[in-house]
């Protein structure tokens, strides 16, 4: 009984974040309330308020829910990998594509905006990017460990294994940012497999 009444819980608190993700996706978060996403999803705004106590904590639960999401799609493309170098490749792609997947959604989000709304919201972003960096960290320590205790890889420090990471993560997302400024990701492949290459040889 009580296993039931969790499940529904669940899944009405998954309701009201896709509904929430669904109207900022239309109408960007500024416009839109609760009594908007309570229509959507035929509830009444008490039931919203027992999971959220306002707007912004949906915001946020709605962010932390795409960052958890943007995690799992580079964790499973990198799972159906066999060897460290395919796993690597596959991180940088999915970095790449995932986010740009969902850059129409962080346009939305923020129309209608102010400068002052605009610097609150690149505030939260920086926390939103920070979260993504650290479930990003701890998917590649574990390939870069499993790698390493099937020798494939040598053993490397804590320090090599940071530093590693770091450059990985940092590398992508110098690559995205040029590849849209030149509004073309035509190099995509090849440039992923030049860095997956160079960082291979000098995990060997």
């Amino acid at each position: 009984m009580f296993s039931t009444i969790h499940n529904e819980q669940d899944q009405l608190s998954k309701q009201i974040l896709n509904a929430a993700s669904e109207l900022y996706l239309k109408y960007g978060f500024k416009k839109v309330t609760m009594d908007d996403i309570s229509k959507t999803i035929g509830k009444s705004r008490t039931s919203i308020y027992y999971y959220y106590k306002n707007r912004e904590e949906v915001f946020q639960a709605v962010l932390s829910s795409l960052v958890q999401e943007v995690a799992a799609e580079i964790g499973n493309a990198m799972d159906e990998q066999k060897t460290i170098e395919e796993k690597i490749r596959a991180f940088c792609l999915t970095k790449i594509t995932t986010s740009e997947s969902k850059k129409p959604f962080f346009t939305a989000v923020e129309a209608g905006m102010n400068a002052e709304e605009k610097s609150r919201h690149s505030r939260v972003m920086e926390v939103v990017h920070q979260h993504l960096m650290d479930g990003e960290k701890i998917i590649l320590t574990k390939a870069l460990s499993e790698s390493s205790s099937k020798k494939e890889i040598r053993l490397l420090t804590q320090e090599e294994q940071d530093t590693v990471i770091f450059i990985l993560q940092s590398s992508i997302r110098g690559i995205k940012r040029e590849m849209i400024l030149k509004n073309s990701f035509d190099d995509l492949n090849t440039t992923v497999d030049v860095l997956t290459s160079m960082t291979i040889k000098w995990l060997e």
